[in-house]
């Protein structure tokens, strides 16, 4: 009854504003007995997001809206706001470095995430109030100002401080504040792209009552040519008393690392991805400071409908500057894509310390028609023993109505059967 309700009211308000609409309506079951269901409006000026879940043992449901002015409910951050969150926690890969500071609205059905409000009174100016669903701990402001090829934000937030990480942590174990000791932090980010560069800096301070001050900075350089080349360098660090909003502290103290692509010619695509990062070190022994590396090759092979691709993956850990574990994996793939049929195969080879220990191999199958599509994929996943899983799915999409009829089998697991129907507007 309090899901109708909400899916009742979300729908009103956009008549409200007599505008032309695009509407989603999705049910979903599957034999988890689990049923899903969520409603999406988009309007000239206005976004409504409205769904629940219903299982055996809990239900959640949730609506959200936003507009160009105000917005609230189950809300993502981008941009500075996500990486103020959780900093020196991204690769070179991410494009958090680069995209707009903004709060948009979070379609996802999981009940984990970002809640909260947001008003935008001015067109540089947002004020914001976020938190989890049940608690909001985290408000601020953000100022975004655009001058020629720049793009800068401000952003001042006041967090509650949540939770301690560690009992050897530099804080008190808990503030003597009953409303709990608070956190400011202050972050700016400035963005300058031209024809063929882009920077993205950003730096940032903390202080509270019962917390040092502490600064972050990270740095961000892409390089590229058209469709032919691209170089991306990043590098963040904090100092040791830096606390993200909410009083967490960041995993990583310092990230650096590369991103590179390179497209010679219009049938060979070669990138690499390598970054080192330093885990912030125990205060109980302060001599050592743990740290990881991560490689990854690829060099992908465009002839007509085929795609043929190979990779190499390793992830090492280094532990008082002596000890190491390593985690390599080698993959190959072949991908036939004509206008009806798509056929992939592809193997996994997974080594740990020098050696082999998993396997994992898979191949799929899509038909393309009018109106129906059907797909069908198999893995089978070897470490001690085989796990075999399975995957087949039926749709059909017509003008405004879609129908998915879908089954997985992992191994001994049971199967899951799962309906979904998609109704536009």
């Amino acid at each position: 009854m309090k899901s109708t309700s909400i899916l009742i009211f979300l729908l009103f308000i956009p008549l409200l504003c007599q505008a032309d609409l695009d509407m989603e309506i999705k049910s979903e079951c599957s034999s988890e007995k689990l049923i899903k269901r969520r409603l999406d409006i988009k309007g000239e000026s206005m976004e409504v997001c409205a769904v629940s879940e219903k299982g055996e043992d809990d239900e959640f449901c949730t609506g959200s809206v936003v507009t160009p002015w105000f917005g609230f409910g189950h809300l993502r951050t981008r941009g500075l706001l996500t990486e103020s969150l959780n900093p020196c926690g991204y690769s070179p890969t991410s494009e958090v470095f680069f995209e707009p500071a903004r709060l948009v609205l979070d379609r996802s059905i999981e009940e984990s995430g970002t809640y909260g409000l947001f008003v935008k009174p001015i067109d540089w100016l947002t004020c914001f109030s976020l938190g989890n669903k049940d608690e909001q701990y985290i408000r601020g402001f953000l100022s975004s100002f655009a001058i020629n090829d720049f793009s800068i934000y401000l952003l001042l937030e006041n967090s509650d401080i949540q939770g301690y990480s560690s009992q050897s942590s530099w804080y008190l174990s808990r503030p003597e504040a009953e409303s709990g000791a608070e956190l400011w932090n202050m972050l700016l980010n400035c963005i300058y792209e031209k024809d063929w560069l882009l920077i993205s800096l950003s730096a940032g301070s903390c202080l509270g009552k019962y917390a040092d001050r502490g600064f972050f900075s990270r740095d961000y350089v892409t390089f590229f040519y058209k469709s032919l080349f691209e170089l991306n360098f990043m590098f963040a660090g904090t100092t040791d008393y830096y606390l993200a909003p909410g009083g967490s502290i960041p995993a990583s103290q310092y990230k650096y690392g590369l991103d590179v692509w390179f497209r010679p010619s219009r049938m060979l695509k070669l990138s690499g991805v390598w970054y080192t990062d330093y885990k912030r070190p125990d205060y109980k022994d302060l001599y050592y400071n743990d740290f990881a590396r991560h490689l990854s090759l690829k060099s992908t092979l465009y002839a007509g409908d085929f795609t043929i691709a190979a990779s190499y993956d390793s992830d090492t850990e280094f532990y008082n500057t002596s000890e190491t574990t390593e985690k390599r994996e080698f993959q190959g793939s072949i991908v036939y894509d004509a206008d009806f049929i798509r056929l992939s195969i592809a193997d996994h080879w997974y080594m740990k310390d020098d050696r082999y220990y998993r396997n994992a191999f898979s191949a799929g199958c899509k038909l393309y028609f009018e109106y129906v599509r059907l797909s069908f994929s198999w893995k089978r996943d070897i470490q001690e023993d085989i796990t075999d899983s399975f995957s087949e799915e039926l749709a059909l999409r017509l003008n405004y109505f879609s129908l998915t009829l879908s089954h997985k089998k992992n191994g001994d697991k049971p199967s899951v059967f799962t309906v979904t129907g998609i109704i536009n507007y």
